[in-house]
């Protein structure tokens, strides 16, 4: 960090972020928890095993449509697009918090799935996306 004088107030200031973008983001974030948790107690996480394999995808149902959902690292939706990849905003929407909070807390649907519908039902997701 590097050092600025006792009597420089104003960019001591300009370094930390001011009250009301804290507290937009802490609003943000408990908006984005909140919406997890509706999707969450409305069971709208659904995990797809895929047998013999053991693959597992994540989809969750969201407002417009379902969502692939990568634990910690990708979503389907443009919200993700747009304020993670473009913006960098932020590093997950709600879809991945809901997926996280279904996982740890073991609310969600489990579909046992064969390998052999992998393809159409990816193929389905990827149709959903454009």
């Amino acid at each position: 960090m590097e050092s600025v004088p006792n009597n420089d107030l104003s960019a001591q200031r300009k370094k930390w972020p001011s009250e009301s973008e804290t507290i937009k983001g802490k609003l943000k974030s408990r908006s984005k928890q909140s919406q997890a948790e509706k999707l969450v107690n409305s069971m709208s996480v659904k995990r797809y095993v895929f047998k013999p394999s053991g693959r597992v995808i994540w989809i969750v149902v969201g407002r417009k449509r379902e969502y692939l959902v990568i634990p910690k690292l990708y979503c389907q939706c443009d919200n993700f697009y747009i304020k993670a990849v473009i913006k960098k905003e932020t590093d997950q929407c709600y879809h991945m918090v809901a997926q996280s909070l279904a996982e740890t807390s073991g609310i969600y649907e489990t579909f046992e799935i064969p390998d052999s519908d992998f393809i159409r039902l990816n193929n389905e997701w990827k149709k959903q996306s454009e």
